[in-house]
């Protein structure tokens, strides 16, 4: 009886274990980002450099929806900083933050006189059809505090040139 419990037990064990390994799915040629909505969904975003559009994909890898970014020109995506839903408007319609980057380099830039390269960043912040809700020059950093009741947003901002220059922080008030 004792052997029968025991081998029993075992077998058990055996099936818990099998069910709750880690399964492979398969893999996609691109790198993902992941974010979690307002509502406690999960998405996988990605972005397309040809055709300058992010798309948001569902965990099934199905598309969830698709937005074109307007980069300004000579601009190139630096990094998507937020996808959301609620964070800046009450809509269902997704607002996405980003960086962009401007890479401008001096006519004359073998002169060793002449400064480095100068590297130009904007953030943004749209919505899915594309229009803008905040654009600002020379910041790629932002952040999303919240507090007896209150939604800030912090956006670091260069200013003047080099490592020299005086920083701020500009401050908004969110929904």
């Amino acid at each position: 009886m004792k052997t029968i419990i025991i081998t029993l037990m075992f077998v058990f064990l055996l099936s818990i274990n099998g069910i709750s390994q880690i399964k492979f799915e398969g893999s996609v040629k691109s790198k993902y980002k992941s974010i979690q909505l307002d509502d406690g969904s999960f998405k996988y975003a990605k972005y397309n450099n040809k055709e300058q559009s992010i798309y948001i994909y569902n965990l099934d890898n199905s598309v969830w929806r698709t937005v074109k970014l307007p980069l300004p020109k000579n601009h190139h995506l630096d990094e998507i900083k937020l996808i959301s839903q609620k964070t800046f408007n009450k809509d269902d319609d997704v607002e996405i933050v980003y960086s962009c980057v401007e890479y401008t380099v001096p006519d004359d830039y073998e002169d060793p006189t002449v400064g480095f390269s100068k590297v130009n960043f904007t953030l943004n912040i749209i919505t899915q059809d594309g229009s803008s809700l905040l654009k600002i020059e020379n910041s790629n950093e932002i952040e999303i505090v919240k507090s007896n009741g209150q939604t800030k947003m912090l956006v670091y901002k260069h200013v003047g040139s080099g490592f020299n220059g005086d920083d701020q922080t500009l401050i908004y008030n969110l929904p």
